[in-house]
């Protein structure tokens, strides 16, 4: 048996690298050439716990990186892993998924099980079987076969997760399901089978509820903030050995599946509010903490700093982080910007402090995590830090040094 992956970035190359590790001997297939050029010479391309150790064990043994898509057509299975964003009105853009079946379709033949694992609106796994039925000729569910297997897995536990979560298999016919399930059950994994647009919802809502509990966290701390109360003592309280729970903690809350998702959802549908204003309170936060902070200081001219430019703690991704968007604020505000990140400038990051007037602790890397008088050391008396994730322990999210 053969699997290709179409696409070996943060989603396909874990895969690529799991199945593998099971003895399934795995393409992956990607345009970009710097990429795979590192992946044969067995290097990471990103930062993923586990994939470096996995890379080394199967690189060039059940493990290929190519640009050469015709290996597809030997492949038994095919995973599509293509980003799937919104356009620039927030709707659904395949651009790049339709770019990639057009280039595919040449390469497939009968007898293959094609997995979509991109997160997409709900309804492409129909629009895929009209593509493939159309362009190839081919029976879905007869002689070809399709299934949506979402990709559930957190960045910085893929290798962990894919041993250890159930696979969902959403298909539109029996016979294409019970293909999928065969793979994934060779694998040792626990698998659930539902209908595509179970499974396509199933993906959408585990992201929107995850990122509406982020948003009502988010609103609980301006809340707090309009009555000068410690946002981060009173979620500590709410849950401390309380049995129905209470709110997240705040922060900082995007990232490239968090940030569009909704908007597969809610694209179409007039009386999606929930999810609408979860996203207006998440995207909007920056600006009210920065708003907050300059009316203590000035922030023209005045040394700002921005420590962490990915989307999340100890992560090398900045896709769609809100880093950038703070980084934007401030300099509309004619403040002079510096940002740093450990995996982008390096660990020490002294320097990228040094006089600091106004500090932002946007992604709190564990590097950052250092006691405030170590930054009292570097940053300028009176620096305003803005610290929504509470490193620094202090009774409120925007404070002076």
């Amino acid at each position: 048996m053969k699997v290709a992956v179409v696409g070996i970035g943060r989603v396909g190359l874990p895969l690529a690298l799991f199945f593998a590790s099971k003895g399934v001997y795995t393409y992956g297939l990607d345009v970009d050439a710097k990429k795979v050029d590192m992946l044969r010479e067995g290097m990471m391309p990103f930062k993923e716990k586990g994939t470096e150790e996995a890379l080394a064990k199967v690189n060039g043994k059940t493990f290929k990186a190519t640009m050469d898509f015709s290996k597809m057509a030997e492949t038994d299975y095919v995973v599509l892993t293509i980003g799937t964003p919104v356009d620039e009105h927030m709707n659904p853009d395949y651009t790049q998924l339709e770019a990639a079946l057009g280039s595919m379709k040449q390469h497939l033949r009968k007898g293959q099980t094609l997995i979509l694992r991109s997160t997409v609106s709900p309804g492409s796994t129909e629009y895929l079987k009209n593509f493939i039925e159309e362009k190839t000729g081919f029976n879905v569910g007869k002689d070809f076969y399709l299934v949506f297997c979402p990709e559930r897995i957190a960045e910085g536990k893929a290798m962990e997760e894919l041993e250890t979560l159930p696979e969902i298999v959403g298909s539109l016919d029996e016979a294409s399901g019970k293909k999928a399930e065969e793979l994934f059950r060779g694998m040792g994994k626990e698998v659930y089978r539902t209908s595509a647009i179970n499974a396509e919802l199933l993906k959408l809502f585990t992201n929107m509820y995850r990122y509406i509990n982020f948003a009502i966290g988010n609103e609980f701390l301006v809340i707090a903030e309009e009555w000068n109360a410690n946002i981060h003592e009173i979620v500590e309280l709410s849950n401390k050995n309380y049995p129905r729970g209470g709110p997240k903690i705040p922060g900082f809350t995007a990232g490239p599946c968090l940030f569009k998702d909704g908007f597969f959802l809610t694209s179409t549908i007039p009386f999606s509010d929930l999810i609408s204003t979860a996203w207006k309170t998440n995207e909007n936060l920056p600006g009210y903490l920065i708003n907050k902070a300059k009316r203590i200081k000035p922030l023209k001219g005045a040394k700002s700093v921005v420590l962490g430019m990915a989307f999340k703690a100890n992560s090398d991704d900045d896709r769609l982080s809100l880093s950038h968007k703070i980084k934007k604020i401030l300099k509309r505000e004619s403040a002079n910007v510096v940002t740093h990140d450990v995996f982008r400038d390096g660990e020490n990051f002294e320097e990228a402090i040094k006089d600091a007037e106004f500090l932002v602790m946007a992604t709190p890397h564990n590097q950052y995590r250092k006691p405030l008088e170590y930054y009292k050391k570097f940053v300028k008396p009176g620096c305003v830090i803005i610290d929504v994730w509470n490193v620094f322990g202090k009774d409120s999210v925007i404070f002076r040094c």
